[in-house]
């Protein structure tokens, strides 16, 4: 099987040590702002408002705005902080540029993805069912969400753990390639020893009342239970410990949601009217070998079924229960290499920013519902 996909315009070595994000002064983003016109807003968000903005240099920005300073605000700000000073360059990782704060103020600044986020293309863009995103680009925005979150993952001695990973976060540029944002929950994880984690059987949503316990080696950061529902892995869910193999739970579900173009907490019922998970929806597709009919509709059948099929395929394999059974994401991005580097470089998709819209509009990736009592965003 070969993908019909060109190569990303990136390579995997275009990386450099960590550049410390610059400390803006309130003048300067409420003047690349217009004093953050209602004009300029280009997403608003239970915790922030996000603004287009153009830096004295000529550089468009998106300027993520605070709605007020609280403990919580204060965290999620350290936390992408901490992230966006720590890991280094890639193009599939959204680059902090800056941030400005003050007693009143928490301002984050990112450059400006004039192509929104992979939710918004999926669910939200008026023309989506007329003019979905091609087979192409699906198959290179799950490379490069692939490249970024391994990337993430082997930072030298240190680990991101992103723990958001879902369409909201993988944010597009003017190529339609993917970047990964969104990093209000991430953690460092430093090089730690093994130990067993015992996690339970059975998925966070499925309601299960007879738990089976199985041990599981690997490192871990003990914390708070924190993601939305359907992306965070079983043993996170039950054991509180998180390892990278939650981000590879979760790029697998967003990997099926890339393929279906449905939501994983949307509800399905099957033939005889009962409730149904998304993942007991695709599974009863795959055990009667019709994987085609999870592939998005909208597409009208302009896509390689055969290749949907693999992908799925190695989505499941990412979203197992099972942790160990879960590749790693370098792993994971050798799998797709293998198949999307076959193909001639020069195949482009055709998607493009003129194309589709001729005033971009960005989205910047909402951030976790308010948690509840057990810290889940829900």
């Amino acid at each position: 099987m070969v993908f019909n996909l060109r190569t990303s315009s990136f390579t995997e070595s275009d990386e450099d040590d960590p550049t410390p994000p610059k400390t803006f002064s309130l003048k300067e983003l409420r003047v690349a702002t217009h004093d953050f016109s209602s004009n300029n807003i280009v997403g608003q968000y239970w915790d922030a408002v996000v603004y287009r903005g153009r830096l004295a240099n000529g550089s468009l920005v998106a300027v993520k705005r605070a709605h007020c300073v609280d403990p919580q605000k204060k965290e999620e700000f350290e936390a992408a902080m901490k992230v966006g000073s720590t890991i280094s360059r890639h193009p599939n990782v959204l680059c902090l540029r800056g941030f400005c704060r003050t007693k009143k103020e928490l301002l984050l600044v990112y450059p400006l993805m004039v192509n929104n986020s992979l939710s918004y293309h999926l669910r939200e863009r008026p023309d989506r069912f007329a003019r979905p995103l091609d087979w192409t680009t699906r198959k290179r925005i799950a490379l490069g969400a692939a490249r970024g979150l391994a990337h993430l993952h082997n930072q030298g001695n240190i680990k991101v753990l992103h723990r958001d990973i879902r369409s909201y976060n993988i944010l597009l540029n003017e190529h339609f390639e993917a970047v990964i944002g969104g990093f209000a929950l991430a953690m460092i994880m430093h090089e730690g020893n093994v130990e067993t984690v015992e996690w339970r059987t059975g998925s966070a949503d499925s309601g299960s009342d007879s738990p089976s316990y199985q041990p599981y080696e690997d490192v871990y950061v003990e914390s708070t239970v924190r993601g939305v529902l359907g992306f965070i892995a079983p043993e996170y869910f039950w054991t509180g410990k998180c390892t990278l193999k939650n981000d590879v739970f979760a790029y697998g579900k967003m990997l099926l949601e890339l393929i279906s173009g449905k939501s994983v907490q949307k509800p399905f019922s099957s033939a005889d009217g009962e409730n149904l998970t998304f993942m007991e929806w695709i599974g009863g597709f795959l055990n009667e070998n019709e994987l085609g009919r999870v592939i998005d509709p909208n597409l009208q059948g302009n896509c390689v079924e055969e290749e949907a099929a693999q992908l799925i395929r190695l989505a499941l394999s990412c979203a197992h229960e099972d942790p160990s059974v879960r590749l790693e994401m370098p792993g994971v991005v050798g799998m797709l290499k293998s198949q999307f580097l076959q193909q001639d470089p020069s195949s482009r998709s055709s998607w493009s920013q003129s194309e589709y819209d001729s005033t971009p509009y960005y989205s910047f990736p909402p951030s976790p519902s308010p948690p509840s009592p057990q810290g889940i965003a829900r």
